[in-house]
């Protein structure tokens, strides 16, 4: 390959990596405030195949630098630990070219350092990303521009990978491809943190309380979340407001129930009424889209199908 076409390929993988210098922030605390947890790791390149190290380096609790941002932040820690940083300039900005002597390229044409936010795998320059007080922060080293870590730029798919939520166990066994689930609490309230893992990482994941306000921050998978019957958790995948998501985004729901949600509940409001029977008369003529749970609630008479004779059943229900 020639000199040409390999500096094009460095770019192209800062570009890739570290790329878009015009991402929307929405941090709303101090530059420079706080911690975060900071993990340097090599675990696709391993020291058989030439590596001069592999697994985590580093694993600790560092203060946001100055400016707040991930790069100087990166910077500042590994040169508190002593650990050797290199960076290179491009016409995007700084990037990370080689940490402790594994370096870009190394591995394969197009390898390199990623920074992942949160689970969230950066399309950003690092300089550009704010970090907040108790995010987590991984430099992580990929072979395949990403698509070892869980990262794949060609996937435009805004599915999660996996849905728990500690603390409470869901009622229905996770599908990526139902957006609806319960989870029942009884008459207490409790403290939960929200689990959910995006099918590609490309893609960020936020979860909210009560309403979907994708415009805010939402909570961390270490954010504590205070639940009680009658709570929606929100789980948005790829919000098109958030940095690196373009297709259409996915929402799941968490509905928190006093008791198991029962059949016709569509609504997931704990009772059986004309409100569900009007849902279901709505999703019959193809007016209210349904998930995969609302489906299988809403076949009241267990015919198999969602129609206008379950709306029915749920009238003579109700009036009876």
């Amino acid at each position: 390959m020639n000199k040409l076409t390999k500096t094009a390929g460095t770019i192209l993988l800062s570009a890739a990596m570290t790329a878009s210098i015009c991402a929307v922030s929405f941090s709303a605390q101090a530059a420079g405030t706080g911690n975060i947890r900071l993990i340097v790791k090599n675990e696709t390149y391993s020291t058989a195949q030439g590596a001069k190290w592999d697994g985590v380096l580093l694993d600790k609790t560092v203060s946001i630098s100055e400016t707040g941002d991930a790069l100087s932040t990166v910077k500042q820690a590994l040169d508190e630990a002593g650990k050797e940083l290199v960076m290179v300039d491009s016409q995007w900005g700084s990037y990370v070219s080689a940490i402790e002597g594994v370096a870009e390229n190394d591995a394969a044409m197009y390898s390199g350092w990623m920074g992942v936010q949160n689970d969230w795998a950066v399309n950003n320059n690092l300089a550009y990303i704010d970090l907040r007080d108790g995010d987590t922060f991984e430099m992580t080293y990929s072979v395949t521009m990403g698509v070892d870590i869980g990262a794949d730029w060609s996937n435009t798919s805004t599915a999660l990978k996996s849905l728990s939520v500690d603390g409470l166990t869901l009622n229905e066994s996770f599908d990526p491809s139902n957006t609806d689930y319960t989870v029942t609490i009884g008459s207490d309230s409790k403290t939960v943190f929200a689990q959910p893992t995006a099918a590609n990482k490309y893609y960020q994941v936020r979860t909210y309380k009560n309403e979907y306000t994708p415009e805010e921050y939402g909570f961390r998978t270490t954010d504590a979340i205070d639940v009680k019957a009658g709570d929606t958790l929100y789980i948005g995948v790829g919000n098109a407001a958030w940095p690196g998501s373009y297709p259409a985004e996915t929402v799941y729901r968490v509905h928190v129930m006093e008791n198991d949600v029962q059949l016709g509940d569509v609504n997931f409001d704990g009772k059986l009424d004309i409100a569900d029977a009007t849902l279901i008369q709505f999703a019959s003529i193809d007016l209210e889209p349904f998930s995969t749970l609302q489906k299988s609630l809403a076949d009241f008479n267990a015919d198999g199908r969602v129609s206008i004779l379950d709306t029915t059943a749920i009238q003579h229900k109700i009036a009876d």
